[in-house]
């Protein structure tokens, strides 16, 4: 048997092997949120982009003047050099949303219908960007913001026509504008029912979803400790297997067995055995690395799979769990103290099957338990 403390030493230094992994998995988190972020971004450039050449056709069919498309031109270049300052800067985080949504919309907003009060021939593509910027976010907006971008944005229009009517007076062109205008109440209306109900079919699809990860999470949990059953176990194996044989990532296992829990489950009672069961579980899973796997292979024994991990490094992991098993309190429950662990190692090796390695890591727990228990002991 290993000495305990320096194996204490090295499970130490060991255990940090766990964090870069933790690490890495948030800031993949991290960097698909950012990347949703990007697409949103590209999308916003294009239809600006969009609508600036929309602008320009339009001069370049005599229907706008070159101030005109200027002033469009010079208020996107603004916006879109201001929100990319923002967010390259990182000042978007620190707004209650992020992805500054409604602000983009509104930036959009402003330069439209600026441009509308200036010359109404961009009216004619006014609807479709309108709607587009609209339904940007359809995805991100609750329905009160919704209907509070509508209703600003069909208030500030109904200005601008009557500006535009007050300082023109044509009866006829005033009167179109309206018919325009009430024409709009009614399709925002509509799009703000179906945004409603898209956002209720997400809201559907994400406790579906939910519900979905729960009953898989249940199919790989042991129902009585909540680690992981022997089935999930096994495709665990199956993937170390995969990514050491073409990626010389070495694995090791340990199967874990619990010393003379038959005689304690005989003499305490079936609940008190699976009492000890669960609570040895939580002592092991507050033992192992965060990059490590642990579950229940059959009645009082476990396995522990220790992913990137050697030979050497996998006995000092488990002579830490034996020590911590040892010294779990089980008075309470218990006429002894506690329980111990004997515990067998085998590192795989290049070309056997996963029932050869099982079968020699099942060797060493058997030398363990014929030496007297309470030991780990390992195949070399």
């Amino acid at each position: 048997m290993l000495n305990e403390k320096s194996a204490q030493a090295r499970i130490s230094k060991q255990l940090g092997s766990g964090i870069p992994a933790l690490l890495k998995q948030h800031f993949s988190h991290w960097q698909e949120r950012q990347g949703l972020r990007v697409n949103r971004g590209h999308c916003a450039v294009l239809a600006a982009t969009l609508y600036v050449l929309n602008l320009f056709v339009l001069y370049r069919m005599g229907n706008i003047s070159g101030n005109v498309l200027l002033s469009g031109g010079a208020l996107v270049l603004f916006f879109m050099i201001l929100f990319y300052g923002m967010f390259r800067s990182g000042l978007h985080r620190r707004f209650r949303e992020p992805t500054l949504t409604l602000p983009v919309i509104c930036a959009a907003t402003f330069t439209m219908l600026l441009v509308a009060y200036l010359n109404r021939s961009t009216e004619i593509s006014l609807d479709a960007f309108m709607l587009t910027a609209f339904l940007f976010g359809i995805f991100h907006l609750d329905t009160r913001r919704h209907i509070l971008l509508a209703v600003g944005w069909l208030s500030a229009y109904l200005l601008v026509i009557l500006l535009r009517g007050y300082q023109q007076g044509s009866a006829t062109e005033f009167q179109h504008d309206l018919m325009r205008w009430v024409v709009l109440c009614l399709l925002f209306a509509g799009l703000i029912v179906i945004a409603i109900q898209i956002r209720n079919l997400l809201a559907r699809l994400a406790s579906t979803q939910d519900q979905l990860e729960h009953v898989q999470e249940r199919a790989v949990r042991d129902e009585l400790t909540g680690s992981y059953n022997r089935h999930r176990l096994n495709h665990e194996l199956t993937q170390a297997k995969h990514n050491a044989d073409t990626q010389s990532v070495p694995f090791c296992i340990c199967l874990i067995d619990i010393d003379h829990f038959k005689i304690i489950n005989d003499d305490n009672g079936h609940q008190i055995g699976d009492r000890i069961l669960r609570e040895f579980v939580k002592v092991a899973h507050d033992s192992i690395r965060a990059t490590d796997v642990f579950g229940r292979y059959g009645g009082d024994e476990f396995m522990h799979l220790l992913l990137g991990s050697e030979l050497k490094g996998a006995v000092m992991h488990a002579e830490r769990l034996r020590v911590h098993a040892g010294f779990l309190d089980l008075q309470p429950i218990l006429h002894k103290t506690g329980i111990s662990v004997s515990i067998g190692v085998a590192q795989y090796r290049d070309g056997e099957t996963i029932g050869q390695l099982i079968e020699r890591a099942d060797s060493a727990l058997y030398r363990a338990k014929k030496l007297g228990r309470n030991r780990v002991e390992w195949e070399q």
